[in-house]
C-alpha cells in the first residue's frame, strides 16, 4: 500500500477519535465549532502530508528551446516558462538547484533535436566555438545584468626599456558605492582612480618600469578596506635595440653638448661631427667604431638609424650630400632637423611650414608629448617659433595652448621631424633629468628607422588558461624550412597556412601557471598562463559582446513555429494548510483552557 493511503487512513482514525472525545464531553456548549475545528485541523494536517496537485496546460513553441548558460540569474529563472536546458559549461555553484536538463555538448544536442530552430539563451552567452555550432538557428539573447568590474583592458605584453607601460581599459561600477581602482607593481602603488557608483569610466595608468625582464603588476579594486578583485598584469621588458645616431652640427652649442653626453650615458652608438671652419670638421665616436665623415654619402648613412642636424649645417653641405640624405630618408632612415629661423633655408627643412609670434608674457614653456597624455615640467625659456598644423603632418610636441613645436612627416619609408626647440638642456640644469630623458627617448624612438622583425607571434586567446587550448600563430619574414616550436621542453607540430606560406601555427594545452617559455627557432618568446579565475568578468563581458555582435551580423531566419499543448503538474502551497491547521488547533486549545475555565 502506498504511503499516502496509509497517511490518510491514520488521519481518519485520528479524526474519529477526536470527534468521539468532543461528542462524549460533558460540556456540550460550542460543540458545533469544536467539531468543525477538529475536522479542519485533521484535514489540514493530512494535506500537509499528502499535498494536492493539479494539471495545467501551457501553450509552448515546439521548435524553441530555453538554454541557460553561465551567469544566468537564479532568481529570474522561475519566470522563464517552458522546459529548460542548462549548458554543461555553466557554473554548478550558481545553478545547482535549478531544475533543468543538462546539455553536455551543444553541437550534439542540436543535431539530436533537429526540430529546435530557435534558441532562447540566458546568461553570458556562448563561446566562439559554440556560436559556430549554433549557426543556422535563430537566437534570442537575454544577457545577465551589469556587473561591477573591468569590462575591457589592454596593455603591451612586451615593451622596450625606454618605453612606458600603458594600462588602459574601462571600469563598470554597477553598485551603489564608490570603488578605487589601483595599479600596483613590485609592492608599490603606482596610480589609482576613484570610480563613482552607477558609472562606466575609462581608465589609463602609465608607468616606466625600472627593471628589465619579466614582471607582473596587479590591477586591484578596493571598496573601503575590502578587496573586490585582484587581476594580474604580466609584461616583459626587453633591452632597447641600440639605435645608431649621427649628429651633424654647424657648431657645438649647449644643446648638442648635453645631448651628446646623455646619448653616451645611455649606451647609444653615436657619431658626432662638428664644423670647425669651412670644410674642416672634428669628429667623435661614442659606443661605436670610427668611420670617415668628411663627406656624407649613401653608404655612410646606411649605417645609421637617425640623423640629427641643424638647419644651418643642412644648408652649408653640398647639394650631393643633401640628395644622399633625402635618399636615405626615403629608404627608412629618420631625419631630425633643428630649426631656429622663421624662414626655411633648404627644401628638406621647408617641407613643414613655420611661423613666429611675439615674445610671450610668461617666461616659461609648458610642453606635452602628444598621443601619450604626458605633460613635461615647464622649461625656463621664451619660445617664439612654432610649426603650422597640416593634414600631412603629425604633431609630436605641443605647448599648453596646443601650438606645435615638434612635428613629423612621412617621407618614403622614413620620417622627417622638424623641431623648433633649442634649449631642452635647461631641464638638466633644473635637475629634471626624467623629463629630459622622456623627451629625447620619445623623439628618437619616433624618428628612428623601423626595423622589421624576423618573426612575430600571435597568441590566442588573449588570456591563456591552465590545461585549456592555446594557439600560436607565427609569421616569418624569411620563408623556408619548417620552424621549430617548443613550449618549455615539449616540442609541438606546426602546420603551414596553405594561402599564406610564411605563416605557421601550433596548438598546445599549457601545464604550468605563470610564465612559460615558447621557443620558435631557438628564440624565446615568453608568455603568461593565467589562473582560471583571473579576469573572469572580462571574459564574461567579451562573451556577451560576441553574442550581441553575432546576432547583429546574422540574418534571422523566419521559421514557421509550431505550437504544442504541454501538460504541467502544479502543487498547492503547503503554507495554506499549515495556516489552517494552526488556526484550528489554536481555537481548540483556547476553548479548552481559557473559555471553559471562565
Amino acid at each position: 500500500m502506498e504511503f499516502k493511503y496509509i497517511a490518510i487512513l491514520v488521519c481518519l482514525i485520528l479524526l474519529a477519535f477526536c470527534l468521539f472525545k468532543e461528542i462524549t464531553r460533558a460540556d456540550k456548549s460550542r460543540l458545533f465549532w469544536r467539531i468543525l475545528a477538529s475536522v479542519i485541523a485533521i484535514a489540514c494536517f493530512t494535506l500537509l502530508i499528502v499535498p494536492i496537485k493539479y494539471e495545467t496546460h501551457l501553450q509552448q513553441n515546439a521548435n524553441e528551446v530555453v538554454l541557460l548558460t553561465n551567469g544566468t540569474n537564479p532568481d529570474s529563472i522561475s519566470k522563464i516558462k517552458g522546459k529548460k536546458y542548462i549548458l554543461g559549461s555553466a557554473s554548478t555553484a550558481e545553478l545547482k538547484n535549478i531544475k533543468a536538463v543538462p546539455v553536455a555538448d551543444l553541437s550534439y544536442f542540436l543535431k539530436a533535436n533537429p526540430t529546435f530552430q530557435k534558441l532562447n539563451i540566458y546568461g553570458y552567452g556562448l563561446t566562439d566555438s559554440e556560436l559556430q555550432d549554433a549557426a543556422g538557428h535563430e537566437i534570442s539573447f537575454h544577457p545577465s545584468p551589469k556587473s561591477t568590474g573591468i569590462i575591457s583592458v589592454n596593455w603591451q605584453a612586451k615593451l622596450k626599456a625606454t618605453n612606458d607601460l600603458l594600462v588602459q581599459g574601462t571600469y563598470q561600477n554597477a553598485g551603489n558605492k564608490s570603488v578605487k581602482l589601483l595599479l600596483k607593481g613590485l609592492g608599490f602603488s603606482i596610480d589609482s582612480l576613484i570610480i563613482n557608483p552607477q558609472s562606466t569610466v575609462p581608465f589609463s595608468f602609465k608607468n616606466k618600469p625600472k627593471q628589465n625582464g619579466k614582471a607582473v603588476y596587479q590591477l586591484i579594486t578596493l571598496q573601503g578596506n575590502d578587496t573586490i578583485s585582484k587581476e594580474p598584469v604580466p609584461f616583459l621588458v626587453e633591452d632597447q635595440t641600440p639605435m645608431k645616431l649621427l649628429i651633424l652640427a654647424s657648431f657645438p652649442d649647449f644643446e648638442y653638448k648635453f645631448l651628446k653626453k646623455w646619448l653616451f650615458d645611455n649606451q647609444y652608438p653615436l657619431a658626432f661631427r662638428s664644423q670647425i671652419s669651412k670644410n674642416k670638421y672634428s669628429s667623435d665616436f661614442l659606443n661605436m667604431d670610427s668611420l670617415s665623415l668628411n663627406r656624407i654619402n649613401s653608404a655612410a648613412l646606411k649605417r645609421f638609424d637617425v640623423l640629427i642636424i641643424d638647419e644651418e649645417e643642412l644648408a652649408s653641405i653640398s647639394v650631393e650630400e643633401r640628395a644622399s640624405i633625402d635618399q636615405a630618408v626615403n629608404n627608412g632612415m629618420g631625419l631630425l632637423i633643428r630649426i631656429s629661423n622663421s624662414k626655411s633655408a633648404t627644401a628638406l627643412s621647408g617641407r613643414i611650414s613655420r611661423y613666429e609670434t611675439p615674445p610671450p608674457k610668461e617666461k616659461t614653456l609648458s610642453l606635452n608629448i602628444k598621443n601619450e597624455d604626458f605633460k613635461l615640467t615647464k622649461l625656463p625659456f621664451e619660445q617664439t617659433l612654432f610649426l603650422k598644423a597640416s593634414t600631412t603632418d603629425e604633431p609630436l610636441i605641443t605647448d599648453n595652448t596646443n601650438k606645435i613645436l615638434v612635428s613629423s612627416r612621412i617621407n618614403g619609408s622614413g620620417k622627417i621631424i622638424i623641431s623648433s626647440l633649442s634649449a631642452t638642456y635647461n631641464w638638466l640644469l633644473s635637475g629634471n633629468q626624467a623629463d629630459y630623458a622622456s623627451y629625447w627617448a620619445s623623439l628618437i624612438s619616433k624618428t628612428a628607422r623601423k626595423k622589421a622583425e624576423i618573426q612575430t607571434v600571435e597568441i590566442i586567446p588573449q588570456f591563456p588558461v591552465l590545461n585549456q587550448k592555446i594557439r600560436f600563430i607565427a609569421d616569418f619574414k624569411e620563408g623556408g624550412k619548417t620552424p621549430s616550436i617548443m613550449i618549455n621542453d615539449i616540442k609541438l607540430s606546426p602546420r603551414q597556412n596553405i594561402e599564406l606560406p610564411f605563416q605557421w601555427d601550433a596548438v598546445s594545452w599549457p601545464q604550468n601557471e605563470g610564465w612559460n617559455n615558447l621557443y620558435i627557432n631557438q628564440v624565446n618568446q615568453s608568455f603568461y598562463v593565467y589562473k582560471k579565475e583571473d579576469w573572469q568578468l572580462l571574459k564574461n563581458q567579451a562573451k556577451t559582446d560576441l553574442m550581441q555582435q553575432f546576432i547583429e551580423n546574422t540574418s534571422r531566419r523566419n521559421n514557421k513555429i509550431a505550437i504544442t499543448d504541454q501538460i504541467i503538474l502544479n502543487e498547492i502551497s503547503k503554507w495554506w494548510f499549515f495556516a489552517g491547521f494552526l488556526l484550528a488547533a489554536s481555537f481548540l486549545w483556547y476553548e479548552s483552557r481559557i473559555v471553559k475555565g471562565k
